[in-house]
């Protein structure tokens, strides 16, 4: 599809995926929407490993042969009933029905926004083997919603926004006693008691890096082992139980080491290793993936201790952000009050099926949402 001197290209296989690699993050960093879970070594990663089963649809505006906004989608097929099953078009690396992928996902529009979303809706409407367009975990920081209203009202179907999930994150300041006062008393009485009775039973308590470990891979390891001990007292399989997934995680963290992203940290006591967090560091932002601690040290609260040490290096570094990523889990309201959304906008197909689906789904959800209040009310 052209408009003006614009192109809009589908890309379908893995190989011109991996052709896109010189350009993609460029087109990145002249992005409002600007984050790590959307550069091209976490989303190429995410196919390698998740793709399976799943189409390609990555659709790219070209204006004279230079990229100039990238939408990183693919469509996957959703069984409902026997052999009925509806086709969803989302992205890239949301998590769908999985527990792995991306927190925050969209569009990358370096430049001409409105002409280049408008673009992509209607590449997908024309190309519309498809029931449903879910545009899961959008920050609503990412986009301009008027852009967004107003591209799809120039297509004709029905469109749906929401809000998602919360996702909590924590402005540091220039220093670490401004940062501890904004902690309530509480709480920071309650690390600092940790720390001193650690400090105390260990003598030798340090924050310390994955390099200080060996390769990338063989601190991956100490951190799998860390994070699955807790899931294995509660006889539970934790995030890495497969192959498949630990081969993902370690795959991102060599290509994130090589560029400086990998935050792999281990707070050690007596050089043993009792708790770990996987963040990644990106745009002057710390993000915080996963955690994982030995449960031999939770009277300790070695997780929040972890953390504490970490925002303390951050704001040594003049990190402006961490962000405790999707989930408003209460651990993370301890730290903060502060919290964005993410945003979900959905499309129906034309067609009388997808609309019969999408009225099921719909009814299956309320059915589902009434007898979550029932047992509540009991």
């Amino acid at each position: 599809m052209r408009s003006g001197l614009f192109r809009v290209t589908e890309i379908n296989g893995i190989d011109q995926l991996f052709d896109l690699r010189a350009v993609w993050n460029k087109v990145l960093d002249r992005s409002k929407n600007k984050n790590v879970f959307l550069t091209w070594e976490y989303l190429s990663t995410y196919w390698k490993h998740f793709g399976k089963d799943k189409k390609l649809r990555v659709l790219c505006i070209e204006d004279n042969g230079n990229v100039a906004a990238i939408a990183p989608l693919r469509q996957t097929r959703y069984r409902l009933l026997g052999p009925l099953g509806y086709s969803v078009v989302e992205p890239l690396g949301c998590r769908g029905l999985m527990p792995e992928g991306a927190d925050y996902t969209g569009f990358l529009l370096g430049e001409r926004e409105a002409e280049c979303l408008r673009l992509f809706l209607n590449h997908l409407v024309d190309h519309d083997d498809w029931d449903f367009i879910h545009l899961i975990d959008f920050p609503e920081t990412s986009i301009d919603l008027g852009l967004f209203a107003r591209a799809s009202k120039a297509i004709p179907l029905a469109f749906e926004l929401e809000k998602g999930a919360m996702c909590p994150y924590i402005p540091l300041p220039d220093s670490v006693d401004v940062f501890l006062k904004e902690l309530s008393s509480k709480f920071r009485k309650d690390l600092r008691r940790c720390m001193r009775n650690l400090e105390r039973d260990y003598h030798k308590v340090e924050l310390r890096r994955y390099d200080e470990f060996g390769s990338v891979e063989e601190s991956m390891m100490i951190f799998f082992k860390l994070h699955q001990k807790r899931w294995k007292l509660r006889h539970r399989p934790g995030v890495f139980n497969t192959r498949e997934v630990r081969g993902f995680y370690i795959d991102v963290a060599k290509l994130f080491a090589s560029n400086g992203w990998l935050s792999l940290y281990f707070l050690t006591a007596n050089d043993e290793p009792i708790a770990a967090q996987y963040s990644f560091e990106y745009g002057r932002k710390m993000y915080y993936a996963l955690g994982g601690f030995d449960p031999d040290y939770s009277r300790y609260s070695v997780g929040n201790l972890t953390l504490m040490k970490i925002m303390e290096k951050c704001i040594e570094r003049k990190i402006g952000e961490y962000d405790l990523l999707k989930g408003g889990e209460q651990y993370k309201f301890d730290w903060t009050a502060r919290y964005r959304r993410n945003l979900v906008m959905k499309f129906v197909n034309r067609r009388f099926a997808s609309n019969l689906y999408h009225w099921g789904l719909g009814t299956i959800k309320q059915l589902k949402m009434k007898e979550v209040l029932q047992n509540f009310l009991k």
